[in-house]
């Protein structure tokens, strides 16, 4: 038993087996840059933006595929909902030595001047999430890579994409933890929906507070761009969002092809 552990070669603590991560499938050569959707399936429709694009595998919730971008290598890889499972994929990340993330997804927008359809370029994200504390534990409102703000934000405009830079708080849950009500004839919460704008924010989504801080803490440019996919106060959803998921994966591709051209070799 003594030596079948040790073949082994992992433990409780760091359980990697080698240089393979425990959830993430291992790319053979592994990309600098990744995108992060939250749905599996979103990977493979980066084959309708990235060329040369192939899957690398799944595990769970994550879905790996990498592609190129204008010359430029990049990865893709799903988080599944919410801030538990982003951790671990940006922690693993990390540890295979990828330098700049950005998460794509959606957003419900709290802000009168977005529209369904719109992209929001996060700067900050406020202290809201409790997945994101063992990385940034004062409390403060965590902060985008700037560069990566900048380039997001350049190429969505260069596009002709409605949007802008803006804020967003990260909810721990869908229904309850962003006002919801949890069954059909439920009554919604429009207290907790007008407390979560009062942080000073434009929407509410599930992972880029979790994203960021990881992030900062681990040495990694992380940014994330998001659709407005609903309207918290208008009440509206943006019932055919496969061209704004394409537009996603394009204007963050672009970026970080962007970002990756005009870094010291």
């Amino acid at each position: 038993m003594v030596a079948v552990m040790a073949m082994i070669d992992r433990s409780a603590t760091w359980p990697w087996k080698g240089d393979s991560p425990v959830h993430l499938p291992r790319p053979e050569i592994v990309p600098t840059d990744f995108l992060l959707p939250g749905d599996p399936a979103r990977v493979d429709m980066a084959a309708s933006v990235l060329s040369d694009f192939e899957i690398v595998g799944q595990n769970r919730e994550f879905r790996m595929g990498v592609g190129y971008f204008g010359g430029h290598r990049i990865g893709i890889c799903s988080t599944g909902i919410g801030g538990a499972s982003t951790e671990i994929a940006m922690v693993e990340l990390a540890a295979l030595g990828v330098k700049r993330i950005v998460r794509i997804g959606g957003m419900g927008a709290l802000s009168d001047d977005l529209a369904l359809g719109d992209f929001v370029v996060v700067e900050k994200t406020p202290a809201n999430s409790a997945c994101a504390r063992p990385y940034s534990p004062a409390g403060e409102p965590v902060h985008a890579a700037a560069a990566i703000v900048s380039a997001l934000d350049g190429k969505r405009s260069s596009m002709g994409l409605a949007g802008r830079t803006g804020s967003v708080v990260t909810a721990d849950g869908y229904y309850r933890a962003q006002g919801r009500p949890d069954h059909r004839d439920g009554n919604a919460n429009p207290d907790l929906v007008d407390a979560l704008a009062a942080l000073g924010v434009d929407g509410i989504e599930m992972e880029a507070e979790i994203v960021l801080a990881v992030g900062a803490a681990l040495g990694v440019e992380a940014g994330a761009i998001l659709a407005v996919h609903a309207h918290r106060r208008s009440d509206g959803w943006l019932e055919d969002y496969e061209q704004t998921q394409r537009n996603l994966i394009a204007i963050a591709a672009g970026a970080l092809a962007d970002l990756a051209s005009s870094s010291p070799a």
